[in-house]
């Protein structure tokens, strides 16, 4: 997964910290009970760019030159193995459809720590908007015990996909000593893994400017003992909804408190930022953060 590979040392050497833009009214509850949501990808308001990275998938895995190549690399690993992994990634595509549970991040370059990014302050969060800016601790762990999984999003159209998959059959192709040592049911569940972050995570190179991440949680796959799940309504429209808890969990080494999560709050164009400045501080006080003046920060777009 080359633009993976990419964008995840762009990560590690901190080009990036992660925001969440979203309303005031979530952010307070996120911050108050220590949890992130997560909701059904069919609630989202994109929800359908999971069949653009669907089609794309089905394009590229069947195109020639690039999806006979990866094919080819794969078969000749293990006989028999692409139609097995086809078989098994179209039986389990409806779970992935109807089941699986989606936070959104975007990318926050350092550039934007004043003022957060005009597009997205007039996207998300209606008229009371938030932007949390989170550390990246998190992210560069080890999250597969906690159950939850983070991908950039790339964004792109049939062709470039295929170029994309064209890349990765040659560095499979490259590896193919390794392929065989995995084993067939090891690397069965690797590709299948692969192209599932394929789906989630691909979208319409219209949506770019939001430089997404997507966290993701799949049930259906494994459950995690510490993402709790509820029956809530959400604008009206009652929903199933996975809780990610923000406190460390040091039994499965994983830091999510949000003192050291929390990297600042912006508090986007509104006519009630002072109000709404003095509250989050004070509910970063009681969420044990220190320095809380430092933390808390009020964009200047003249947004109306």
């Amino acid at each position: 997964m080359p633009y993976h590979v990419s964008k995840g040392g762009s990560l590690e050497s901190g080009e990036f910290k992660f925001v969440h833009y979203t309303s005031a009214e979530s952010a307070m509850h996120i911050i108050k009970n220590r949890q992130v949501w997560m909701r059904n990808a069919q609630c989202m308001n994109d929800f359908m760019e999971l069949e653009h990275g669907y089609e794309c998938l089905i394009e590229a895995y069947n195109s020639d030159p690039e999806g006979k190549k990866f094919q080819a690399v794969i078969e000749s690993a293990h006989p028999g193995l692409p139609k097995d992994i086809a078989q098994l990634f179209d039986s389990w595509m409806p779970h992935l459809r109807n089941s699986v549970f989606i936070a959104c991040l975007s990318e926050h370059p350092p550039d934007e720590d004043n003022y957060g990014r005009l597009s997205m302050w007039r996207a998300y969060g209606g008229n009371q908007p938030v932007a949390l800016v989170l550390n990246n601790t998190p992210f560069l762990s080890d999250t597969s015990l906690l159950g939850v999984f983070s991908t950039p999003v790339i964004y792109q159209e049939v062709e470039d996909f295929r170029a994309e998959f064209g890349k990765l059959a040659s560095r499979l192709e490259q590896a193919k000593d390794i392929l065989v040592q995995m084993g067939r049911d090891n690397l069965r569940n690797t590709l299948f893994e692969l192209i599932k972050i394929y789906v989630l995570g691909t979208k319409h190179p219209g949506f770019s400017e939001e430089r997404e991440w997507r966290v993701f949680y799949t049930p259906e796959l494994g459950r995690s003992e510490h993402v709790e799940s509820e029956i809530v309504s959400v604008k009206g429209v009652p929903q199933e909804v996975h809780k990610v808890p923000l406190r460390d969990i040091p039994e499965i080494d994983f830091h999510g408190a949000i003192p050291d999560l929390l990297h600042r709050v912006i508090i986007g164009p509104s006519d009630q930022q002072v109000v709404m400045g003095q509250t989050f501080k004070k509910l970063l006080t009681d969420a044990g953060c220190e320095d809380v003046d430092s933390k808390v920060h009020y964009s200047g777009i003249p947004l109306r």
